[in-house]
C-alpha cells in the first residue's frame, strides 16, 4: 500500500476515533482505546520511521478532532482564536504521545 494511502487511512481511523470517543465514551476512559489504538499503529507499522510518522499524525489528528467536536463555548472571533490556538497547541502534545505509543507498538512487534 501506498504511504499516502496509508496516513490518509490513519487520519481517517483517528477522526472516526476521536467522534466515538467524543459521542459515546465518557470521562477519563477514552484515554483506553487511544492507546490501543496507538500501540495497533505502531504494530502495523512496517518500519520504525514510518511508526514515527504515523503515530504522530495519528495523535495529532485523534486529539485536533476530539477538541474541536466538544468546543461548545462562544463564537466571537476572539474566543475562536483562543480556542483554534490552544486546540493545535494540545493537539501538537498529543501527536508526541502518538508518537511514543506507536514506537511501543513497533517495538513490541519486535519482541514477540
Amino acid at each position: 500500500m501506498k504511504k499516502s494511502v496509508k496516513i490518509l487511512v490513519i487520519v481517517g481511523a483517528a477522526v472516526l476515533l476521536a467522534a466515538i470517543s467524543n459521542y459515546f465514551i465518557a470521562g477519563w476512559h477514552n484515554i483506553i482505546p487511544w492507546i490501543i489504538a496507538a500501540l495497533l499503529v505502531g504494530w502495523l507499522s512496517d518500519t520504525r520511521r514510518n511508526s514515527i510518522i504515523y503515530g504522530a499524525l495519528f495523535g495529532y489528528a485523534l486529539f485536533l478532532v476530539y477538541i474541536w467536536l466538544g468546543y461548545n463555548g462562544k463564537t466571537d472571533s476572539g474566543s475562536m482564536v483562543k480556542f483554534a490556538l490552544f486546540d493545535f497547541g494540545f493537539s501538537l502534545l498529543r501527536g508526541v504521545a502518538g508518537l511514543v505509543g506507536a514506537l511501543m507498538g513497533n517495538w513490541l512487534k519486535k519482541i514477540v
